[in-house]
């Protein structure tokens, strides 16, 4: 999974998954705000704080002699004797005075145990206790009642020095901590927002579906030889390929994306009488078979005399596009049941064996002996043989021309293929030394940044 988001991390990319998903993160916001907002009305609260200064004298008699100033050592010890005090103040005891004083419902010695705290500061004889409560009068009635028993109580359990109250209490008129019910909904929000933002955000670095052409050139140290602007299939015609399949009249687009594969497979392989490629890819519905097709009728348009063998025998398409009643075909051929490899005439463009309607997942025979010198006698035939074979991923059929001098071509197809699968696909060819040429980036949007034709307007 690291390694998959380490593939995967492109700024583009997170970018796109954010704005592709940025309603449904609002929407997580705003139903994260209506839930705080209902449950956290309860939680709403205000809290007011006064407090109570004590200063304390190392000698009791100083208590009641406003005009002595303590010198360093006193105070010294007045600071060891704050200790002492504060743990009076915290003692049951003094809470359990505190709360018969003040006769306020609820208010128990454990209660106001949480209502105070204490500061001591720090190289003076002065300590401050805080008592903080939601209803600011109680909270003062709290204060001044540890004032008033404090003189009588403390020195009744430490009998060391003495204090005065030299600041008392006050009523607090602001809060001194507060969280509304406008705040924790905002605070829902804001949560609802940022945990959407991060599911959408490792959903996107774990999602492995190719969507731009920079991706398939990050992963693959092959080169993309070609990218197929997306067509719609057109179930309203006889023949449903109707949009897809390459034609003398096909549009100036989709011609040249088969010009410029053409001219790459040519520019790309060595001079050889009749090179043979084999189009695969990871899995089905990625337009592998298609492309074999078109491949064949590109290179048919300048002259090449060329042969499509469908070795597809698991999912075969090649009667789809071009119908052909005679139901024999490679398998027919290749089991003895003919004796002559029926080759038949497409379209007038170029020649054909097809699968066999009969001999369905003999797979097998494309490990034969016969197999392979069909393609050597037909390579003396011909100037050009391309043949479509199975989905790789699953099957291991098309790896059976690996030995061979056959160049491989790999199909993706944007927004199905899975770069993880494919991955596997090409490694499984490249421990066997087979001869990648290159990637056909299939199903390109027309309005993608990556086409090079999405501001030209067909005629």
């Amino acid at each position: 999974m690291f390694n998959t988001i380490l593939e995967n991390f492109h700024i583009e990319k997170i970018y796109a998954t954010i704005k592709k998903n940025l309603v449904y993160i609002f929407v997580a916001g705003i139903l994260f705000a209506l839930v705080a907002g209902v449950i956290g009305s309860r939680f709403a609260y205000r809290t007011y704080t006064t407090d109570v200064s004590f200063y304390v004298y190392s000698n009791p008699d100083n208590v009641t002699d406003s005009g002595v100033n303590q010198s360093t050592g006193e105070i010294s010890q007045a600071n060891k004797l704050i200790t002492s005090y504060i743990q009076v103040l915290k003692s049951s005891v003094f809470l359990t005075a505190v709360a018969d004083e003040i006769q306020l419902q609820g208010y128990s010695a454990e209660k106001l145990q949480r209502m105070i705290s204490f500061r001591n500061i720090t190289d003076t004889a002065i300590f401050i206790v805080y008592v903080s409560d939601s209803n600011p009068n109680n909270a003062l009635t709290v204060a001044n009642a540890i004032s008033d028993l404090a003189p009588s109580i403390i020195p009744s359990i430490v009998k060391a020095g003495g204090f005065r109250v030299f600041d008392g209490a006050e009523l607090p008129t602001d809060p001194s901590s507060s969280i509304g019910t406008t705040q924790i909904i905002i605070i829902g929000f804001v949560l609802g927002f940022f945990i959407a933002l991060l599911f959408f955000f490792f959903k996107g670095l774990l999602d492995t579906t190719i969507r731009r052409v920079y991706e398939v050139e990050d992963i693959f140290r092959i080169p993309v030889i070609g990218k197929v602007p997306e067509k719609d299939v057109d179930k309203n015609t006889e023949n449903k390929y109707e949009n897809i399949v390459l034609k003398d009249d096909s549009s100036f687009s989709h011609k040249e994306a088969y010009n410029n594969i053409r001219s790459n497979l040519m520019w790309s392989r060595e001079e050889k009488k009749c090179p043979v490629y084999v189009v695969t890819s990871a899995d089905n519905s990625e337009g592998k078979s298609v492309n074999a097709y078109n491949i064949a009728k590109s290179f048919s348009m300048i002259g090449k005399k060329v042969l499509l063998i469908d070795a597809d025998m698991r999912n075969s398409k090649l009667r789809e596009f071009a119908p052909n009643k005679d139901k024999k075909g490679l398998a027919d051929y290749l089991s003895g049941s003919v004796s002559k490899a029926p080759v038949v005439k497409v379209n007038n463009a170029f020649d054909a064996i097809y699968a066999s309607e009969g001999f369905k997942d003999r797979t097998e025979l494309l490990s034969t002996k016969k197999w392979y010198e069909l393609i050597d006698k037909m390579k003396e035939e011909y100037d050009e043989i391309v043949i479509d074979m199975t989905s790789l991923r699953l099957f291991s059929e098309a790896l059976s021309l690996t030995k061979s001098d056959a160049y491989y071509i790999v199909v993706v197809r944007e927004g199905v293929t899975k770069f993880v699968r494919t991955k596997l696909v090409v490694q499984r060819l490249e421990e066997l030394n087979a001869d990648i040429i290159g990637i056909i980036y299939n199903g390109i949007s027309p309005k993608s940044k990556d086409y090079v034709f999405r501001n030209y307007k067909e005629k």
